[in-house]
């Protein structure tokens, strides 16, 4: 299944593994084979579970679109096997079927709904003095340039 020349490669890991660490610069966005994926975040109380990543689904994806350091660290449940997507095999991937692009499009969205919903859910009020800024623009400077 691995493929030379920067297309596709496999990568197993074993149960508690760490995949990538918070933090890392790094950009491949991996999609998972075999096994699950538990994605972790450092919060101020400690780490916090965000998510699973279950078999056909991706993560990383993040890093390797914005060229960030990783924003949680992953961590194999079980035996686990990552299909490897770097930036020039996603790409290469697109052209070959669109339909991925499509499809992630799809997951992401249903992430950021998703992610939506659990921000909100303990800022429920009916507070007509409450703060009502987008949330996409806190910590934005006042002058409007990117923070």
């Amino acid at each position: 299944m691995a493929r030379r020349g920067g297309v596709d490669s496999v990568r197993e890991f074993v149960d508690g593994q760490i995949i990538v660490a918070e933090g890392d610069v790094s950009n491949e966005m991996f999609i998972v084979s075999s096994g699950r994926v538990r994605i972790v975040k450092v919060g101020p109380r400690g780490p916090v579970v965000l998510g699973h990543i279950e078999r056909g689904e991706f993560f990383g994806e993040m890093a390797l679109l914005e060229s960030l350091p990783r924003h949680a660290a992953a961590y194999a449940v079980g035996a686990t096997r990552l299909l490897v997507i770097e930036p020039g095999s996603l790409l290469v991937r697109i052209r070959r079927d669109p339909t991925f692009a499509l499809e992630m499009l799809h997951r992401l969205s249903g992430r950021l709904r998703e992610a939506n919903m659990r921000l909100l859910a303990p800022q429920q009020t009916s507070d007509p003095d409450a703060d009502d800024t987008p949330i996409w623009e806190i910590g934005r400077p006042v002058d409007g340039s990117p923070p």
